[in-house]
């Protein structure tokens, strides 16, 4: 089966080819029906499952592959938060999968909170151009210990894991 990823994110898309090996995996800028920078799991989740649905739509027979970044607050501070759904044609509902989390710096936490986004700001604090494209955040913060494609593998292999053990049963 085909898959489209609703986005042309370069981090997001690799993530996909590096996982997908059910057949051609074809990328597609989508919207993803929330904020540019959602905030909560519930909005950053229902992003991804947007960004699925639509992507499957631009390709067609296809399944769709959504991936979101957010951020959420916690009583612990402020976190990056990472959401995945698969949507594949003929099932009731996507799969869905959440991914690592790490608490945010204080000095980037409260310009999020007052509604800016995470990109734009990681580039300012990093003083690296498109860092959302290549490690992001998470990266950054783990020392590229963990990039952000190979976060976002995580997530879709477990959205894979899902469908495939709903194939079987």
């Amino acid at each position: 089966m085909n898959i489209a990823v609703g986005t042309n994110n370069k981090a997001k898309v690799s993530a996909v080819e590096n996982c997908w090996t059910f057949g051609n995996v074809k990328s597609f800028q989508t919207e993803s029906g929330v904020k540019d920078q959602p905030f909560g799991h519930e909005e950053t989740m229902q992003g991804a499952i947007n960004r699925a649905k639509y992507a499957a739509k631009s390709y067609e027979g296809a399944a769709g592959i959504g991936l979101e970044g957010g951020v959420a607050e916690t009583a612990n501070g402020l976190y990056i938060c990472n959401w995945g759904a698969l949507y594949v044609p003929g099932y009731k509902e996507p799969f869905t999968a959440s991914g690592a989390s790490i608490r945010l710096p204080e000095e980037l936490a409260e310009p999020l909170r007052n509604g800016a986004e995470l990109g734009p700001i990681m580039e300012q604090f990093s003083k690296q151009k498109n860092i959302r494209q290549n490690e992001g955040a998470v990266g950054f913060f783990t020392n590229g210990r963990i990039s952000r494609a190979r976060m976002f593998e995580h997530i879709v292999e477990l959205l894979i894991g899902q469908w495939e053990y709903a194939k079987m049963h």
